[in-house]
Parts: C-alpha cells; sequence; structure tokens
C-alpha cells in the first residue's frame, strides 16, 4: 500500500448512520457497507458477497456477525472471515474510524486483473 492509499478519507456524517443502521457509498471505485452496531460500534466491508458475487447489503447483522440476504453466507464483520460453509472467500474490510463528527475509512483504489488468454493452469487438459 503506497503512502497516498493509507490515509483515511471522510465518507460521510456521524449522523448518517445511526445506532442499529446501514448505508452504502461509492467512494474510489468501490462500494462500502458502513454498519453501526446498537452498540455504535462501525464496521466497513465492500458492498460484495464473495459467496454469491452480489451486493451483500441488506442482509441481516447480529453480534457482529453479518449474513448475506441471498444465501445466508455468515461473516464476521471484523475480521471478514466466512463463518459457514457457504463461502471460504473472506469480505474485504477495510479501516474505520469516527473523528471530528465524521465518518473515515481507508479505501484503497480496487485494482483490476489482466488475465492473459491463451493457457491453461497446469494439470488442466488431456494427459501428455
Amino acid at each position: 500500500m503506497t503512502q497516498e492509499e493509507n490515509l483515511f478519507v471522510s465518507i460521510c456524517s456521524s449522523e448518517d448512520i445511526g445506532p442499529g443502521e446501514e448505508k452504502v457509498f461509492r467512494s474510489n471505485g468501490r462500494s462500502v457497507l458502513i454498519i453501526r452496531s446498537a452498540e455504535a460500534d462501525l464496521f466497513a466491508v465492500e458492498d460484495n458477497c464473495p459467496h454469491a458475487n452480489t451486493n451483500i447489503s441488506g442482509g441481516r447483522f447480529r453480534g457482529g456477525f453479518y449474513a448475506c440476504p441471498h444465501h445466508g453466507a455468515r461473516f464476521e464483520l471484523s475480521t471478514g472471515k466466512s463463518m459457514t460453509n457457504l463461502s471460504n472467500k473472506p469480505l474485504v474490510c477495510f479501516d474505520i474510524k469516527e473523528e471530528d463528527g465524521e465518518i473515515k475509512i481507508i479505501i484503497p483504489e480496487k485494482k483490476k486483473v489482466k488475465i492473459s488468454p491463451g493457457g491453461m493452469p497446469p494439470g488442466f487438459g488431456p494427459p501428455m
């Protein structure tokens, strides 16, 4: 991560997300789901379920865990770790803090992976 990518940026006012609420914001080419627990803890994750490859927003939040609204895959919000066998990939989590009446997060720019055509991974294809 470069020095520029390691900076907190303001995403919204603290008043925009009350206890028990969640909202989706776009920043740096990403959709970010911000959740405030009833205890006022803040979590920021990419709004993408790695199991269903669709938005995870609109799911159910309970006790530090978030369940995808599409298939019920559950994730621990503090680490992104999958808690069910529906997904072995974690949620992408972002650093978040509340300061001076604003919610701030670090959102690295999403890098596109370039796939070059013409080759198969080792072990695929007909036997030699």
